[in-house]
């Protein structure tokens, strides 16, 4: 993918791209520093993303206070800033200091599902640091294949694709379910987000932190159609500036029964990492959205 330079629209997102690059030769806690400042800016600009961030939290956590939810509001945005600097690291950084930083646990789990000769499907949520962690892992031939949601700002796609094609060896649209199965088949690693929806015709209403939410079953139509083994993939940013990679097994009896209790099971799955830090998560998606009637939507 090449970058969008003819297209004046673009030249700002272009600006933001360079001075981001630029990042990557800096110390790491300077890094960061500069991340925490752009996602605290971007939380005074983007006032609409701000506004869904803050009704999802207070639907997954009404328990809390106004001023806590306020304060993991801003933590959130300065999350989502160093994750951003985080994608331009992921892009650009050498290996060498990737495996400095980040610490992997559970591999075994990964290797394991690997033996079995049928691909196996990395199940993971949307958590900012993910992408520059995925290059901390090593992923056998036929590699990794890395599945992405198309559209957006061409430029960011750009920042996005260079990133994962450092560690995937290719990427596939969520829509491509026949091009998924024949990665499996091939012996490939499938990197699937399991926490949205492709569409509401292959969806199940299953409750995320207690609120129902249209929430994808193609993860267990996959599984049962390539007989691939799940492992689970999550990543934290820890307090001193390091990262940790989790592998986990899935269960042998997953896929399920149903494919309600598949949604129900991956939400209470991507519940559980959530809760160990809850601003990671990407919380500026409209994650309740398109709920049948006669549940209204929580975003108007």
């Amino acid at each position: 993918m090449a970058l969008p330079l003819n297209n004046p629209s673009n030249w700002p997102a272009l600006l933001a791209l360079a001075l981001i690059r630029m990042t990557v030769a800096l110390p790491h806690r300077l890094r960061l520093a500069i991340g925490r400042g752009a996602g605290r800016l971007a939380m005074r600009v983007m006032r609409k993303r701000r506004a869904i961030a803050l009704r999802n939290l207070q639907l997954c956590f009404p328990e809390w206070s106004d001023t806590h939810r306020k304060a993991v509001l801003k933590a959130h945005f300065e999350s989502l800033g160093m994750g951003l600097v985080e994608l331009a690291m992921a892009a650009w950084c050498p290996d060498p200091q990737i495996g400095d930083l980040v610490e992997v646990k559970g591999a075994e789990h990964l290797e394991a599902a690997l033996s079995e000769g049928r691909g196996v499907i990395a199940m993971s949520g949307h958590f900012s640091a993910l992408e520059f962690t995925a290059r901390a892992l090593d992923f056998p031939p036929p590699g990794l294949v890395a599945v992405y949601r198309p559209g957006g700002n061409a430029v960011f796609a750009y920042l996005i694709n260079r990133a994962r094609l450092r560690t995937a060896s290719d990427t596939l649209s969520k829509y491509d379910v026949r091009g998924m199965v024949k990665a499996l088949r091939s012996g490939a690693v499938l990197w699937y987000a399991g926490d949205q929806m492709t569409d509401a015709k292959s969806a199940e209403l299953a409750p995320f932190f207690g609120e129902p939410a249209m929430t994808g079953t193609a993860l267990g139509r996959l599984a049962r159609i390539s007989g691939a083994p799940i492992v689970s993939w999550f990543t934290r940013r820890l307090k001193d500036g390091r990262y940790r990679v989790e592998l986990l097994s899935v269960p042998e009896d997953f896929p399920g029964d149903s494919p309600q209790e598949e949604a129900e099971r991956v939400n209470a799955l991507i519940e559980e990492q959530v809760r160990r830090a809850p601003e990671q998560y990407y919380w500026i998606h409209r994650r309740f959205k398109r709920r049948p009637a006669p549940l209204p939507d929580p975003y108007d």
